[in-house]
């Protein structure tokens, strides 16, 4: 199987599924089907079937009054497809519920003491008062730097940078890997894991972030951000050309959701010049460990299910893998 036969395979595993549990389900308005649906535009742009393009409109129409039932960090991630959707068909109500979101985005959604974005979510769970996760970049960050190409709005692109800034400031190691998170009252990285998806989350937003937004101050620093991780990352690949679901343990299992965004964003890295092309190398390598998880039905195999900021390294390497809409889509976009 190659890679277009592949991302057809993960792809219509979606689209024709009818799963209700939170892990597979799109039709709801909230992360997981947030990156499911930009992995089925990203199928859509590279194979131009029409399909996928109606599945998405037909989401559209059903789910995007939902943006404002319960408006969080995490509940916003849809609306980056949606943004994209508003360039394939100009649809004014598109743009209007993506311009609410990003107002409230930049001027109501809580703030750390360091002024990064605090990390909100829908599930009913208590909040994460101070905290910054590298889940945001994803959830939200593109998303505003979407919408100040696609407006020409200054201040959502500026918005992004800053929280660029922000989140590889607070969330670096400083030997190119990344915390999962950073709690800015007691000024710690909590238990202090370098969490395989973690670091896709940042790999990939930062790469999309930079193409979006173009020249800034920091771009060069947050260029040198990016050489340190792909270095480290390339120095964590596995033999079979995946990462763990903690980046620097090696005994922990094989995640291939973390797999897949990271070869998405060394890819990126590669393709734009910021890294040698060298590594190239560690995106073909990769690739296999892909397509050697994809079950016969489409369903993207070794995933880890939802993961906070857990208490200790232990807790990562027992988070349980089930099929995820995030896995399927971060698949989609490595291939």
């Amino acid at each position: 199987m190659n890679n277009k036969e592949a991302i057809i395979k993960i792809a219509d595993r979606v689209i024709g599924g009818h799963d209700t549990e939170w892990n597979m389900n799109i039709e709801s308005f909230d992360w997981v089907p947030g990156v499911g649906l930009y992995g089925i535009y990203q199928a859509y742009q590279k194979m131009g079937d029409k399909r996928y393009l109606d599945f998405l409109i037909g989401w559209a129409e059903r789910h995007l009054q939902e943006a404002y039932k319960q408006i969080t960090v995490n509940s916003v991630a849809p609306l980056l497809t949606v943004s994209y959707l508003y360039e394939e068909t100009k649809n004014s109500e598109y743009i209007k519920v993506c311009t609410d979101l990003a107002e409230y985005v930049l001027n109501e959604a809580p703030r750390t003491v360091d002024g990064g974005l605090e990390h909100t979510v829908t599930e009913d769970v208590e909040g994460f008062s101070d905290q910054v996760w590298a889940d945001t970049l994803f959830m939200v960050c593109i998303f505003m730097a979407n919408m100040g190409r696609l407006t020409g709005e200054k201040k959502y692109s500026d918005f992004a940078i800053e929280q660029l800034c922000i989140h590889h400031r607070l969330l670096s190691d400083g030997n190119g890997l990344y915390f999962h998170g950073y709690n800015g009252a007691k000024k710690d990285h909590m238990s202090a894991v370098r969490w395989g998806r973690a670091n896709a989350w940042i790999i990939y937003s930062t790469m999309q972030i930079l193409s979006l937004t173009g020249e800034f101050k920091e771009r060069e620093k947050i260029c040198e951000y990016v050489q340190a991780h792909v270095k480290r990352l390339s120095e964590c690949q596995r033999a079979d050309g995946g990462f763990g679901t903690v980046i620097d343990n090696e005994k922990s299992y094989a995640e291939i959701s973390a797999t897949a965004g990271i070869l998405a964003g060394v890819k990126l890295a590669v393709d734009s010049g910021i890294v040698d092309k060298k590594y190239q190398a560690v995106y073909e390598k990769g690739c296999d460990a892909i397509l050697n998880s994809i079950a016969e039905d489409g369903s993207v195999l070794s995933v880890s299910t939802g993961t906070p900021v857990m208490e200790s390294e232990e807790a990562y390497l027992n988070i349980p893998c089930t099929p995820t809409l995030y896995g399927q889509g971060l698949a989609i976009v490595a291939l």
